[in-house]
């Protein structure tokens, strides 16, 4: 994107620009993308600022269920952790009571 705007210094932009002749992928990439500085230029810069400055806050309900979630994974994880290294154990025990005399 930063090609397509123009905002590579010259240097990054001719090490850009040697990739894209060896690089098909990236050279359709930047066809795509041709078109969004010109779409962009129309933008006034007063919604671009308002658009950055305004963004809706996070309802209240939302970081307690989010760190509610966490809190149930890592649980989760400390769960199957202790079931696996009591499972090993008992494992070793019965071969250890087995293999030796």
């Amino acid at each position: 994107m930063a090609y397509v705007l123009g905002s590579l210094s010259p240097g990054d932009r001719l090490a850009y620009e040697r990739h894209l002749s060896a690089c098909p992928p990236c050279e359709h990439e930047v066809c795509l993308l041709a078109g969004t500085a010109g779409l962009l230029s129309r933008v006034p810069a007063e919604w671009a600022v308002d658009s950055l400055t305004t963004a809706p806050p996070l309802p209240v309900t939302v970081l307690p269920g989010l760190a509610q979630a966490e809190l149930a994974v890592r649980r989760r994880r400390l769960a199957i952790t202790v079931v696996a290294i009591l499972l090993a154990a008992t494992v070793g025990a019965v071969l250890a009571h087995f293999l030796c005399p």
